[in-house]
This record gives C-alpha cells, sequence and structure tokens, in this order.
C-alpha cells in the first residue's frame, strides 16, 4: 500500500477539501442570510425590534436549506462543488423550504408577543402560561431543526414533513439531545466571544448536525425513501 498517499497526499487533499468546502459553503450562507445577520449582529434583542427579526429572518429558511443540502452531499460523497450545489440546493428546496419555514417563524413570532404580554401583566396564571409558551417555543425550536433536516434531503408531502419533525423529535431522543447541545453550545461561545463568530460557524455547526443526525437519515432512508442525492 502507498504510504505516501495515506499520510501525504490523500490526508493533505481530504482535509484540505473538506475546509474548502466549509469556508465556501460558509461564505454563500452569509451571503444569502445577510438580512437577517445583519440585524442580528447590530439591533439590541428587545421586545421592540421582534418585528424586525421576524421579518429579516425570512429568508434565513432557505438559506439554513441550502447549507445542510450542500453539507449533505459532502458526507455523503466526500466531495462538493460548493457555488453549483449550494444554489442547487437553494433553488430545488425553496418552495418547501418557505411553506415550512414561515408558518414556522409566524408561531414563534406569535408566542414570543404573547409571552412578552404575560410578563408586563404578571399574575398566577400568567405566570403558568408564560413558563407554558416558553417550552412552546423551544419545541417548535427542536421541531424546526429535523424539519430542516428532512426538507434539504427528503422530498415529502407538507403535512408529512411536520409528521416526521414532530415524530422525530421524540423518537430519536438522543438525536434530539445532541443537536439541542450543539446550539447550547454554540450560543455558549457566542456569549463569552462575540456574535460576529456566528458569520465564521455556520457551516461547521451545520456539519456537526449531520454528523450527530446520521440516525435520523438512515431510518428514513430504510423507512420512507431514497435521498434527494440523485436530483443533484
Amino acid at each position: 500500500m502507498n504510504q505516501k498517499n495515506i499520510f501525504g497526499e490523500g490526508l493533505f487533499f481530504k482535509i484540505t477539501n473538506l475546509i474548502y468546502a466549509l469556508l465556501m459553503t460558509n461564505f454563500y450562507f452569509v451571503l444569502t442570510n445577510i438580512i437577517g445577520l445583519f440585524f442580528f449582529l447590530t439591533l439590541e434583542p428587545t421586545f421592540s425590534n421582534v418585528t424586525i427579526y421576524f421579518l429579516a429572518l425570512i429568508p434565513t429558511g432557505p438559506a439554513i436549506s441550502a447549507l445542510i443540502y450542500s453539507i449533505g452531499k459532502l458526507i455523503r460523497e466526500k466531495e462538493l462543488s460548493p457555488s453549483k450545489d449550494y444554489f442547487h440546493g437553494y433553488k430545488i428546496n425553496f418552495k418547501d423550504t418557505m411553506k415550512f419555514w414561515l408558518p414556522l417563524l409566524l408561531v414563534v413570532y406569535i408566542l414570543i408577543v404573547d409571552l412578552q404580554y404575560f410578563n408586563t401583566n404578571p399574575s398566577t396564571i400568567t405566570s403558568i402560561l408564560s413558563v407554558v409558551f416558553v417550552i412552546g417555543i423551544l419545541l417548535t425550536i427542536v421541531i424546526a431543526m429535523n424539519g430542516f433536516l428532512i426538507i434539504a434531503g427528503y422530498k415529502f408531502r407538507f403535512k408529512d414533513i411536520w409528521k416526521l419533525a414532530v415524530f422525530y423529535s421524540f423518537t430519536k431522543v438522543k438525536i434530539t439531545f445532541g443537536n439541542i447541545s450543539i446550539v447550547i453550545i454554540t450560543l455558549f461561545l457566542l456569549s463569552v466571544t462575540s456574535h460576529f463568530l456566528l458569520l465564521f460557524i455556520g457551516s461547521l455547526i451545520c456539519y456537526l448536525f449531520l454528523l450527530n443526525s446520521k440516525g435520523l437519515f438512515e431510518d428514513i432512508q430504510l423507512n420512507f425513501c431514497e435521498p434527494k442525492k440523485n436530483l443533484s
């Protein structure tokens, strides 16, 4: 066996190819999500800005989906054409993503508005409702994680995307908590460093999400359908 190929050119090529793919897909993610990132990085996280956040985050859904599609292909095939594959994923998943993302965004927006109302009108009932609504927001975020993974990798009817996202959120507990842990660690890093770090780690976070969610993809592929890799 050629030792040079294993420890030299072969390994070097794999590492540089991975770094290049992550850097380029991250660049395209930032580019297509520039509005949401701009307001996230410049506005104070106060309730008065919640409507601006809601509108600014509308383009974020397709950007997330395209990122997942691209990194998913990189993991499956060990290679990627960042420009071609990212925008191909953006295009083919745009309609399904917006059908999923807009209602989801609206639900979170309504929950946050109601939560603010409860906090400004404190009572025993509103305190209980506040806890319920916080749990609702967290559950929505968890379901959204799986929903994006499914949309970017598979073709399902809209209602089936929601069903599978909810189903896997509660049946693949290790994956769910693993992805939540990635989010918590990311938020911690942003809090102790700078929010601008988010501009550079989007593709890496996505890569970790997909590696952690391998069991979910295997289960879907085994029990439901083939992945969208044939569409590329």
